[in-house]
């Protein structure tokens, strides 16, 4: 500042630059927290329905997640691994998959047999139960 109580024109840049990138990693990391809660959700969910199945029919052999892989941008793609065939087990599997989705503040569009659809404001989920 100057003695006449002006500011310079290299402050109001300096800020607009800091600002700008504020914004930036504000909506990087805000696409991210929800990419990560929505798959996070979905692996709550799928543990919790083979358990359940698995609590109701003590002849079952034990399914556990192997693994929960997403791909896309706009239109992401989880796909659900598990230890055992789930053909029996699907329709308790998405119920409750729609269940941790819904405690997490979403809430699932549609599912069939063993697919699962989900949009939010940044994406549409399509979330696959694979053998």
């Amino acid at each position: 500042m100057d003695q006449r109580g002006q500011i310079s024109v290299e402050y109001i840049l300096l800020a607009a630059i800091v600002m700008l990138i504020v914004i930036v990693f504000g909506w990087v990391i805000a696409n991210e927290s929800e990419l990560n809660s929505v798959a996070s959700a979905v692996k709550i969910g799928a543990e919790n329905g083979t358990t359940y199945a698995s609590v109701i029919n003590p002849t079952m052999q034990p399914v556990r997640v192997t693994s929960v892989d997403t791909n896309g941008e706009d239109n992401v793609t989880i796909e659900i691994q598990f230890s055992r065939s789930i053909d029996s087990i699907n329709g308790t599997i998405l119920q409750s998959i729609n269940k941790s989705l819904a405690s997490s503040g979403y809430a699932a569009t549609s599912f069939g047999d063993s697919k699962l659809n989900l949009e939010t404001a940044k994406h549409n989920y399509t979330v696959i139960l694979v053998n």
